[in-house]
């Protein structure tokens, strides 16, 4: 006993101090950060160190593994998972079904592994059941080797004694409520808010009775069930407490285990999975495959049939009905279940081409920083390295794409022909790509990072090319014309057209700027401030000399946004004059005077 109050007097001692050692080292040594992202209005980077600034709690784990491995026996201080999600805040967007009841939340680790928790599992317990650790000390036993040979051999006491030399991986996943602790990931590294979005329409005014339900989704075989007699019979009690109409007595429920059903279906046990129930008006819930499967408790989540000794059948409700005994309000007792899907969130490896604004930090958007925090691995040039170091913390940087776009390459190799530099380009992207292909083959995530809108003449172009669209994926962001847009405030659409190009597309298709011209509509050119004076001739040939232009320089970029308001007689001059050749757009058209409200 007194050693075991040493190890927790030391281990509270060092809390404020956590860039020193801790009760056999066990704090993380280059102070980690977790990402909170997904469906939450601020995401959040926290190290430990943030961590331990919130109110603590303490949480012991005797860790043993669904294999039957122990793990050791830790001490843990620990922030409320709850309380992070609140500092974040959780946000539904935009649903019928504005409840949060049908959210997972996906919680990986540095190895890429994976488990999924619900909502209802964080939220309708009390807080402490579900933790992140940002410190722990092992809880050695005080038996001596002479005394474990008593009872074990050195076959037995000695792997589990070796438990304890290893360091505990932090910032770290505890769930109490799990007998087993295969979800306690270590050295977590993000936590994600899902919202599945399921096909279930939503619809009060539909009665609220069902005869059966279906299992369906990620499972070995779908089950039609109107009867539950194939099923071990359960009873249990719950006192019924309600959200919003408060205690509403004991009651005796009897039914079956929702795990049994779902391993009748063949669904598995993955800790990845969740189940979604739903009744015929679109009321929902969602279960966590680790709180059916990892916990006693789990396994009394059970599909009702009677009430008090009276069947649920012909009664508001439908036949069957969902009870969670342990919870502490009733709101996923789901009523009339009609529909059991198993769904699977085991996230694939991914390269996400990611757009991070035209310029300053503020302009990426939240789903960008979401997916920076699922990325492993970066794929970005220098000054966006620099610019947004905050998200990408110590993410490894696999190599500039900007440097193998064809034209730059050539730049930076003036000493090669054009064919000799495009050659060596080619084989150093494929160099690229191998880098990629290994992150993605060790189940991580890579971003790559590219200016503006990746989707408008973005520098990802070439990369698209290496991969499937199923291992793609595209944030959306905000482009320099966007940007442009604000500045200029004008009616530059004024209900007709806006045409977006490069001097190129102009000069391959002078048919579109006679058009232009004759229609009155807008023009804008990305790439053009150089080419303005060969094209000059062209636009001559369709404008008049007194056609507005407005010159947009570093559109984004605090301190150097610049607009010039010209016309065509007098742009190549203001042009010649700028120091800046590269970063500008250019915007064409008489639309370009008309005050919002104004008639053309």
């Amino acid at each position: 006993m007194k050693r075991f109050l040493v190890t927790v007097l030391t281990l509270l001692a060092l809390i404020p101090a956590l860039n020193q050692s801790l009760a056999d080292g066990h704090v993380p040594a280059s102070n980690p950060a977790i990402t909170i992202s997904g469906e939450v209005k601020r995401p959040l980077k926290l190290s430990a160190e943030d961590l331990a600034r919130f109110q603590s709690v303490e949480i012991q784990l005797n860790e043993v593994s669904r294999d039957g491995k122990f793990h050791g026996v830790y001490l843990h201080q620990a922030v409320p998972l709850r309380t992070l999600l609140d500092m974040a805040e959780i946000v539904k967007q935009d649903q019928p079904f504005n409840k949060q009841i049908d959210l997972a939340i996906r919680v990986t680790d540095a190895t890429g592994q994976q488990v999924v928790l619900s909502w209802g599992e964080i939220y309708y317990r009390n807080a402490a059941e579900v933790a992140i650790a940002f410190a722990a000390a092992p809880v050695k036993p005080m038996m001596t080797e002479s005394r474990c040979q008593k009872c074990h051999g050195p076959e037995i006491y000695m792997q589990s004694l070796k438990e304890y030399e290893r360091p505990a991986g932090l910032p770290k996943l505890l769930i109490r409520s799990d007998f087993y602790t295969d979800r306690c990931l270590e050295n977590v590294t993000r936590i994600e808010v899902i919202d599945l979005h399921p096909d279930i329409k939503v619809d009060r005014s539909v009665k609220l009775q069902s005869d059966g339900f279906l299992v369906t989704g990620a499972v070995d075989k779908e089950l039609r069930i109107s009867d539950l007699e194939d099923y071990p019979a359960l009873e249990m009690s719950k006192k019924v407490v309600g959200v919003h109409m408060g205690y509403h007595g004991l009651h005796r429920y009897e039914g079956v285990s929702l795990a049994k059903v779902l391993e009748a279906a063949g669904a598995g046990n993955d800790l990845t999975k969740v189940a979604i129930i739903s009744a015929p008006d679109g009321y929902r819930a969602l279960f966590s495959f680790g709180e059916l499967f990892q916990s006693f408790s789990g396994r009394r989540i059970m599909i009702a049939a009677s009430d008090n000794g009276r069947l649920l059948n012909g009664r508001r409700g439908g036949r069957y009905r969902i009870i969670v005994p342990e919870e502490l309000v009733d709101d996923r007792d789901v009523q009339a279940i009609d529909r059991i899907e198993v769904i699977d969130l085991e996230s694939k490896p991914k390269l996400s081409i990611i757009g991070v604004g035209p310029g300053d930090t503020d302009l990426i958007t939240l789903e960008a920083i979401g997916a920076l925090a699922r990325a492993d691995a970066v794929v970005a040039p220098a000054d966006i390295v620099k610019r947004f170091s905050t998200y990408l913390g110590d993410k490894p940087v696999l190599f500039d794409p900007l440097k193998l776009i064809n034209h730059m390459f050539r730049k930076q190799h003036p000493d090669l022909d054009p064919a000799e530099a495009d050659t060596l380009c080619a084989q150093q992207r494929e160099e690229g790509v191998a880098k990629i292909r290994q992150v993605l083959d060790r189940g991580q995530n890579v971003a790559f990072l590219d200016w503006g809108d990746p989707m408008i003449y973005g520098s990802s172009r070439w990369i698209r090319a290496f991969f499937s669209d199923d291992q793609l994926e595209t944030i959306p962001a905000l482009s320099a014309f966007n940007v442009g847009n604000a500045m200029i405030q004008r009616d530059i659409g004024a209900g007709g057209s806006i045409v977006i190009t490069v001097p190129s597309g102009l000069k391959d298709n002078p048919e579109l700027l006679a058009a232009l011209a004759e229609s009155g509509d807008t023009l804008a050119i990305f790439m053009g401030l150089k080419e303005f004076q060969n094209m000059r001739p062209l636009f001559d040939r369709y404008y008049p000399a007194d056609t507005p232009i407005n010159l947009v320089y570093s559109a984004g970029i605090a301190g150097s946004e610049r607009l010039v308001r010209t016309n065509l007689k007098d742009a190549e001059t203001r042009l010649n004059a700028d120091p800046e050749k590269f970063l500008g757009l250019i915007y064409m058209g008489p639309r370009l005077n008309v005050r919002f409200g104004e008639c053309r």
